[in-house]
């Protein structure tokens, strides 16, 4: 089903993860779809994925796909202080988003290896897991991405593999470790 309108972003990714199954770019989506998929729902104007794409080819050929179904792509790399490695931009004409991000400074590589498979609209998705999507929003660090983690944490008592938790997220510093630390103290 493709988006008839603005506000469907998450159709818009349906898309887009057709595209990427046709390379076989490994993905797992993020963001606040994620967030849903864990039990919390809040709104968000775009969708969001991590991908894996080796090489400037690799990227231009997928750049060119996207573009090919007539959608608007714009590739960023990010600077030496970013988080995320580089980012391509994806619009339809009706200003829907999906943002892929290539990677994710401290994420381990086998992060696609831990997906959730599940389905949204008849179609075969995979969501990063819950363990993953913590250790990630703990990093990203800001309030909405805290008030995530609060609220799978809630929701998904003995759902969550805590020795891997607490692995993935020291890989994101010291910092995170400690984070992880209060919130399963105070919210768990």
């Amino acid at each position: 089903m493709k988006p008839t309108g603005p506000g469907q972003s998450a159709l818009l990714l349906l898309d887009v993860v057709k595209v990427l199954n046709k390379f076989r770019v490994p993905y797992a989506i993020v963001g606040a779809f994620a967030a849903s998929f864990y039990g919390i729902v809040r709104a968000s104007l775009d969708a969001d994925a991590l991908i894996t794409v080796r090489g400037k080819e690799a990227v231009e050929q997928l750049c060119s796909a996207f573009k090919k179904n007539g959608l608007k792509v714009d590739y960023r790399r990010g600077d030496a202080g970013d988080p995320v490695k580089a980012v391509i931009h994806i619009r339809d004409h009706f200003k829907n988003r999906v943002d892929l991000l290539t990677g994710i400074r401290g994420m381990r590589n086998d992060v696609f290896e831990r997906v959730e498979k599940t389905r949204f609209m008849d179609s075969p998705i995979k969501v990063v897991s819950r363990e993953d999507f913590i250790a990630m929003k703990i990093f990203a660090g800001s309030p909405k991405d805290i008030q995530d983690v609060i609220g799978v944490l809630g929701v998904s008592t003995g759902k969550i593999d805590l020795p891997l938790l607490k692995s993935l997220t020291a890989d994101y510093g010291e910092a995170c470790v400690k984070t992880l630390a209060k919130l399963l103290k105070t919210h768990r």
